[in-house]
């Protein structure tokens, strides 16, 4: 199903009043899926959000899960072209959306959300913490908010880095080795996880800027000056 959203004019980003919501659900056809991955990631310069229970298991979303080699090739079609097609995934790691009622299928991340480059300045929130149902999935709220009516972000100021304290942690800080064998997209999967650690390390204990009512997020010391 596909869902277009017109703003008015002014109401938000002037060069984007087309908002699209393509909501699918992927029924399994023997060793593939009834939606194609071209045909669920179209390239569109204005805001896109994909959704849908996809019905595939992939690593980025439920590293712990063991994938058989066929869920792993299915999957990686579909995660390939999202990321060729500059979709992100919005999904927290590790947060399951499915609970099936039986003690033979474990939790699973099968309702996954993607937005394209466009629609990601309008992403507040991924959360899906609302209230159960008598359904084996998940309720997801996704909340959508005007980029121009957030306030200026807080940035990390580099001045007030604790780096005595940071420094003999990353000394100690332990990485896992990737596997012997890694494939390109456990690689990625292992590179990235290993950067997060060693990223959250500094900027957990790096105060922020304070912001005033004249900050703004173009701010830049050349205007300052002038």
């Amino acid at each position: 199903m596909v869902v277009n959203f017109h703003s008015p004019e002014g109401l938000v980003d002037t060069s984007h009043h087309l908002f699209r919501l393509y909501i699918t659900y992927c029924i399994l056809n023997g060793h593939t899926r009834s939606v194609s991955p071209v045909d669920l990631f179209p390239q569109h310069d204005f805001p896109t959000l994909v959704l849908g229970d996809l019905n595939i298991h992939h690593s980025a979303c439920d590293p712990t899960r063991l994938l058989p080699g066929e869920d792993d090739f299915i999957s990686s079609h579909y995660f390939n072209t999202a990321s060729a097609q500059l979709f992100s995934l919005l999904n927290t790691t590790e947060v399951y959306t499915t609970f099936r009622f039986t003690s033979t299928h474990p939790p699973a991340v099968l309702d996954l959300s993607f937005a394209n480059t466009a629609f990601l300045p309008y992403c507040a929130s991924w959360n899906p913490s609302l209230p159960p149902t008598s359904l084996d999935h998940t309720t997801l709220s996704i909340i959508v908010s005007t980029a121009l009516l957030k306030p200026p972000p807080r940035g990390l100021n580099w001045k007030f880095t604790d780096w005595d304290l940071i420094s003999p942690l990353l000394a100690d800080r332990t990485l896992a080795a990737p596997t012997a064998l890694p494939s390109s997209n456990s690689l990625d999967l292992w590179f990235d996880h290993s950067l997060g650690k060693i990223t959250h390390l500094i900027t957990s204990n790096t105060q922020t800027k304070r912001l005033s009512s004249n900050s703004k997020p173009w701010w830049t010391p050349e205007l300052t000056q002038l």
